[in-house]
């Protein structure tokens, strides 16, 4: 059962009724007795204690631990551990010296944050070469965009190598925040109700899960074909949590470590976003304030409540989800929603927000 803290007048009133019983002739009611005074001073202490209990009671279980540290320890009993802060990987592309040999180790900038070449790698014929790349800091600040350009950091010690180099079209990812305390709760909670069972779905999801940045994900059978096993995941830090190639890369050889029964390739993969544009008409408080916390909270149903959709399992998106969410909004009065008419079903993308238009 839960453990409810009594108020000072409960406790207050416990206090007067005591020294009632147990020192006769006491009248405890009267305000400038000293007797009042005194249980006065008890109820504020019970309180205390009482707050204390209930603090210590909250830490029992892991739907309402409030202290990261215990909740690690409620995570360890199941082997589910806080996700550290992640450096982002990739490749680079550049022009060196023709059939020249470079070591793991050359460093590159961009932004405030170094990045070092993973292994050797030997430049061509026409003196194109590629490299991997890690950053040597953790965090989604270090993620970069396909395309990006990062600067030679020690010119002098390789005078024959580009000063600047291409990040790969797939992007530098991987890097991920520190995993906050909801996340790891969630996915606490998701173990001990789904432990694990040698490879069904469930597993699948809780690999993606346990790399650094990713959210959420989803695990669905054949939908690759028969035998086949697809895993969308969110990844922090992107438009619309949608993951980069890079990102889907670092997951993907991280289900690979598991070395599971079954052998899937490109198991781990981003789902197909489909913005679903919402019309609003009669808002009738209009301000700046409120479209910002309407779109916010949009925002947040859509993470809590889709998922991608295949042909095999269909997701389909209540049209009362919006308008609920919506009248939910501080501030708020009424409103009505034009758009969309009706549910919506995807049976190949996952749903997000797009443009909110007023009107």
């Amino acid at each position: 059962m839960p453990l409810d803290v009594r108020s000072p007048d409960e406790l207050g009133a416990r206090a007067r009724g005591f020294f009632r019983q147990y020192l006769t002739g006491a009248d405890a009611w009267i305000k400038q007795n000293f007797v009042a005074v005194t249980a006065r001073v008890l109820a504020q202490f019970g309180r205390a204690y009482e707050l204390r209990l209930k603090y210590l009671f909250d830490q029992l279980f892991v739907r309402t631990c409030t202290e990261i540290s215990i909740l690690r320890l409620h995570g360890a009993d199941v082997r589910v551990y806080l996700k550290g802060a992640a450096a982002a990987t990739g490749s680079i592309a550049g022009i060196g010296q023709p059939g020249a040999t470079y070591p793991a180790g050359v460093r590159y900038l961009s932004g405030g944050t170094t990045y070092l070449t993973t292994a050797a790698f030997t430049a061509s014929g026409d003196g194109s070469f590629a490299a991997a790349v890690k950053a040597e800091t953790t965090g989604a600040a270090t993620n970069r965009d396909g395309g990006a350009a990062l600067a030679l950091a020690d010119a002098a010690l390789y005078p024959t190598l580009s000063d600047t180099v291409d990040v790969s079209s797939d992007g530098l990812g991987g890097g991920a925040d520190i995993e906050g305390i909801e996340d790891f709760r969630a996915r606490i909670l998701a173990r001990k109700g789904q432990p694990p069972q040698g490879g069904s779905l469930a597993d699948y999801e809780r690999f993606a899960l346990e790399v650094p940045g990713v959210v959420k994900a989803w695990a669905f059978a054949f939908s690759g074909g028969v035998g086949s096993i697809v895993v969308f995941f969110l990844f922090r830090g992107r438009p619309n949590l949608i993951p980069t190639e890079a990102d889907v890369a670092v997951v993907q050889a991280y289900i690979d470590a598991k070395r599971l029964i079954r052998v899937d390739d490109d198991v781990a993969s981003a789902p197909t976003p489909d913005p679903v544009d919402i019309t609003i008409d009669n808002l009738t408080v209009d301000t700046p304030e409120i479209r910002a916390a309407i779109e916010t909270a949009l925002d947040a149903m859509f993470l809590a409540r889709c998922r991608p959709g295949v042909v095999a399992k269909p997701f389909t998106l209540s049209r009362s989800w919006i308008g609920e969410t919506i009248s939910a909004v501080a501030g708020e009065d009424s409103h009505t929603l034009a758009a969309p008419a009706g549910d919506l079903t995807f049976t190949a993308s996952y749903p997000v927000r797009g443009t909110v238009t007023y009107a």
